[in-house]
């Protein structure tokens, strides 16, 4: 089994521990910066593709943005409207440079969201360092 697909499979996993979690969390996603998915999870009819393409294009802009004004780089994105909340965050430490994004339902606490966000990202990335190591 590659580490490709291990971490595949762990990113599915985590994201299930994440929507098991919290009921508000509609939908979850690991994507490439490349503006694909790579791992997700739905409650709703969202476009997986859609979701992918526009999270990769709001953390690359989000980067230049903080990179030309403040010197800066992102660690997290929140986007919120009447209904819901977007949350995006890149996986630092992954060899595949991975973004989650989250979309909850605008009422689920912003603090919970982001506790889990980052536990979700911090599974993938010792799965990954696991995964590494063993191989070597």
């Amino acid at each position: 089994m590659s580490s490709v697909l291990l971490t595949q499979q762990q990113c599915h996993r985590a994201l299930d521990t994440l929507l098991r979690r919290c009921d508000g969390i509609e939908a979850a996603m690991f994507a490439l910066r490349d503006g694909r998915s790579y791992a997700e999870r739905c409650r709703s009819t969202l476009s997986i593709n859609k979701f992918a393409a526009m999270s990769s294009s709001l953390v690359a802009l989000s980067n230049s943005v903080l990179r030309e004004i403040a010197a800066d780089t992102l660690s997290y994105l929140l986007i919120e409207g009447e209904g819901h909340k977007l949350v995006l965050c890149k996986v630092t430490g992954s060899k595949s440079a991975l973004i989650l994004s989250i979309m909850a339902k605008h009422e689920i606490n912003l603090g919970l969201v982001l506790g889990l966000a980052k536990m979700c990202v911090k599974e993938v990335v010792e799965a990954e360092l696991s995964a590494s190591a063993a191989a070597q």
